[in-house]
């Protein structure tokens, strides 16, 4: 099947540099040797975007960078040719330290808040977002806020998307996910311990993943796709319920495998996949992602290789807050 002509549109509104240091025999409050450095472009927009591209779609992201240093951004992003169109603010990008006991694969972040947005450009972002909406097969909203930006952003440009017909799929934590839930966001994609924040209580085991995913199903979402690492991922709609389960891989590092899934599916929407297909794929994006050092991304090639390997399996639900079989 073949890529639509129009672009899998990302907004990252709070980017990072990403520094992973790989530390043997990591302890906290004691003196540490640092064994590896790798340094990326990070935060959730970011990650989403080269992955999608390197699943063979065109993409582009949308957002802000620290003027102070916007190079090392711009320039990975510019080696891999993905389109970019950033409004520069004044201080720094934040920079985020991974830190990888690579016997154990225990990761410890320490991640910066970054720096404040004034009014006039969360409006100019806006604007530029509604721009690329006729150009845009699917617009990602992924990650954090930095400061001055309102929680209701992402509830405006869904709302912006859903009048241009543009699907959309919602990754954050927190506020500005429950706000944005009312506007209706075509797919949503928290972790299990975000969705566990967002209804307020512990969900043990996937029929309790299920449920949860039908809770939040209710505030707006046509998908809910709660994720739970290597035990796999559930994708629920209002007529049926998936579960996901990924191969048993040599895990790396897992970060950037939750936007690996994300893209996936961004990818899967803008090729008209059916979403069985979609959890599919995004759950192989996520897993080759899991099995790489560092802050990298997926390849296609890897994908490939793992997507015979995920198990879909069909979750029977009976009735509204039933017990999932």
């Amino acid at each position: 099947m073949h890529l639509t002509l129009k672009i899998i549109t990302t907004v990252a509104l709070n980017p990072a540099i990403d520094r992973t240091l790989v530390v043997p025999g990591f302890t906290a409050g004691a003196t540490n040797r640092v064994a590896a450095v790798r340094v990326d472009p990070g935060g959730k927009g970011i990650n989403v975007v080269r992955a999608a591209q390197a699943l063979g779609a065109r993409v582009q992201v949308l957002g802000f960078l620290g003027e102070q240093n916007a190079d090392l951004i711009l320039k990975n992003l510019a080696q891999v040719h993905v389109a970019h169109d950033f409004l520069m603010v004044p201080g720094e990008t934040r920079v985020n330290m991974k830190i990888v006991e690579p016997s154990t694969g225990q990761l410890t972040e320490l991640n910066e808040s970054g720096f404040a947005v004034a009014e006039r450009q969360v409006a100019e972002l806006i604007r530029l977002v509604e721009q690329r909406l006729p150009e845009t097969a699917v617009l990602v909203l992924a990650g954090s806020l930095p400061a001055g930006v309102p929680d209701t952003i992402y509830r405006d440009l869904i709302a912006l998307a859903r009048e241009a017909g543009v699907p959309t799929i919602l990754d954050s934590d927190g506020e500005p996910m429950r706000i944005a839930l009312a506007a209706r966001p075509t797919l949503i994609k928290p972790n299990r311990n975000e969705t566990e924040r967002l209804l307020g209580r512990r969900l043990e085991g996937p029929d309790a993943v299920v449920r949860g995913a039908r809770q939040l199903l209710a505030e707006g979402p046509e998908v809910v796709v709660v994720s739970s690492g290597a035990d796999g991922a559930a994708l629920v709609t209002a007529r049926q319920s998936w579960w996901a389960t990924p191969p048993d891989i040599q895990p790396g590092s897992t970060v950037g495998a939750g936007d690996s899934m994300v893209a996936g599916f961004a990818v899967a929407l803008s090729r008209g996949l059916s979403l069985s297909d979609a959890l599919r794929l995004a759950t192989a994006a996520g897993t080759a992602t899991a099995g790489l050092d560092g802050t990298q991304v997926c390849s296609g090639d890897a994908v490939e290789a793992v997507l015979p390997q995920v198990r879909i399996a069909e979750v029977s639900i009976l009735g509204e807050g039933g017990d999932a079989r």
